[in-house]
């Protein structure tokens, strides 16, 4: 694959951008990582540093290469040239349609009449709004954060979307070691975000009325919930609790209620406060002083000890 794909282009060097050019650049990729703001990119090439720090420790990588996969990562503050010579373009910006709609007619610009152009986006679906000379090559990709650790990636077809290159990406994506769920067709919030926005709900309802308190609700859902679904996910688990059971308790109404209207509270209270969670140093929990870099890493470690257990990496 990497005959084919040389370089990357990543547009965005925030939250994801910047775990998305490094999941590239392990991988033996060229990455061209762009930002409109220096301090961004500088931000994005520190955590960068940081996770793979924490996974030389955990000898998921050599600590002597680190200066190799840093070295095929090239910051800038220019789109054009990010996008010269790409093979593949990622776009990871704010989820705003006119600046997404603005980066892909650029990427259309700039970018070789080869590039496939991906967007990283949550909630849009940038076919309905996205113009470019080159429609069969517009995808969606749509990564986990962290999205150096967590091997899911969500591959969309558009409706002009040639199927030849949702394979070439679902492709590219398993020779980094990711798993893509390749879908027909736009579906908003995709799988996993449209099951916690579920979730959600009911975590914000149980913390508002003050049923227990965030760390327990937390200790619940990893020991009751998290633990059965890595192993039987969500939809197998029904066929081992009976497929009768659920249709049984569906029409008996047997499950608790759930209030889908419900509105958070205690969530608008943080945010202006000024608590916008690990990124300020507090939200629902308090991280007492930690920096961003220390909490991700103390994150990256567990999840890393768990996919190790799994022997995915």
């Amino acid at each position: 694959m990497k005959e084919d794909v040389k370089k990357i282009a990543v547009i965005g060097a925030g939250t994801m951008g910047h775990g998305i050019a490094q999941s590239f650049a392990q991988a033996g990729y060229q990455v061209s990582m762009m930002d409109n703001a220096q301090p961004s990119l500088e931000r994005g090439l520190s955590l960068i540093e940081s996770s793979l720090g924490t996974m030389a420790q955990e000898d998921i990588i050599e600590q002597k290469i680190i200066p190799t996969i840093l070295s095929r990562i090239t910051p800038t503050l220019s789109i054009e040239e990010a996008a010269y010579d790409a093979d593949i373009a990622i776009e990871a910006v704010v989820e705003d349609k006119d600046i997404k709609k603005a980066v892909f007619v650029q990427l259309d610009t700039y970018c070789p009449p080869r590039t496939l152009l991906a967007s990283n986006t949550t909630f849009f679906n940038i076919f309905d709004f996205v113009e470019t000379s080159r429609p069969d090559k517009v995808l969606i990709t749509h990564w986990y954060a962290p999205p150096q650790i967590i091997p899911l990636v969500d591959v969309v077809k558009g409706p002009k979307t040639e199927m030849a290159n949702v394979e070439r990406m679902a492709d590219v994506l398993r020779d980094i070691g990711k798993k893509p769920a390749v879908f027909k067709k736009y579906v908003p919030g995709y799988v996993v975000t449209r099951l916690q926005i579920a979730f959600q709900r009911e975590v914000f309802y149980l913390l508002d009325n003050d049923f227990l308190s965030p760390e327990e609700l937390d200790e619940a859902a990893k020991w009751g919930l998290a633990l059965r679904m890595m192993i039987v996910g969500v939809v197998q688990r029904i066929d081992f609790g009976g497929l009768d059971l659920t249709v049984r308790n569906l029409e008996k109404s047997l499950f608790p209620p759930t209030p889908l209207e419900y509105k958070p509270k205690k969530i608008f209270e943080l945010v202006n406060q000024g608590h916008l969670g690990v990124k300020t140093g507090k939200g629902f929990y308090d991280y007492k002083g930690r920096t961003e870099a220390e909490v991700c890493r103390e994150r990256d470690l567990k999840l890393i000890k768990m996919l190790k257990a799994l022997k995915t990496i």
